[in-house]
């Protein structure tokens, strides 16, 4: 009933969107009358012939799902997506294993959480543009992007590279975004740099007038 009313209204059915979409498809649909019928046969059946349902064995209308889903994907392009976009060709991957081996709920939620995770990688860009190290002044460091902890180990890394007998003026007005745990690592490495030059300036030997 509701994805007879869904196709009535012309919104997005409640179930079996792709399925439902791909065997429109390929049976030659043409009007919008198809997604409306869709709704009406499931009702008949189910209302009608329900001892009929419960014949088809689980494990064909399984195997009618994953011959549907298979003809939707786009074997053509595979090898081009996976060239120009290696990370939207693994989450295209995972997703339809992970369906095929659990079921369509958990498949998809893998593989939108993958999704979300591949964009916010890179999203996260974050680099570092290092002035002066030529000569014995200030060492200049200013940076650029979103510093998100994903991108953490990568940006300590950069300034524990940085000079340690060099004063280090680090500018974080380049950066469009800086959460918690960058600030956090930051400030400790800030302060781990003032104990250092602290140190050294008490090391270094005092020269009288």
């Amino acid at each position: 009933v509701g994805n007879t009313v869904c196709g009535l209204l012309g919104a997005l059915p409640m179930t079996a969107v792709i399925v439902r979409s791909a065997a429109n498809v390929h049976a030659g649909a043409r009007t919008k009358a198809s997604r409306v019928l869709h709704g009406v046969w499931l009702l008949v059946f189910a209302a009608l012939f329900p001892a009929a349902l419960g014949v088809v064995p689980i494990a064909a209308l399984a195997g009618v799902l994953v011959h549907a889903g298979g003809k939707l994907i786009p074997v053509k392009e595979w090898r081009p997506l996976w060239r120009e976009h290696r990370g939207e060709a693994v989450v295209l991957l995972v997703t339809a294993v992970a369906i095929v081996a659990t079921n369509m709920f958990e498949g998809v939620l893998l593989g939108l959480l993958m999704a979300v995770a591949k964009s916010a990688w890179e999203t996260s860009h974050v680099h570092l543009e290092v002035e002066g190290l030529e000569g014995a002044g200030v060492v200049r460091v200013r940076a650029l992007g979103n510093a998100t902890f994903l991108r953490l180990p990568k940006l300590l890394d950069q300034l524990e590279a940085l000079p340690r007998d060099r004063e280090i003026d680090l500018d974080l007005s380049g950066l469009r975004y800086l959460d918690h745990a960058c600030a956090a690592a930051l400030g400790s490495w800030e302060e781990q740099r003032r104990r250092l030059d602290d140190a050294a300036r008490q090391k270094a030997p005092s020269i009288a007038p």
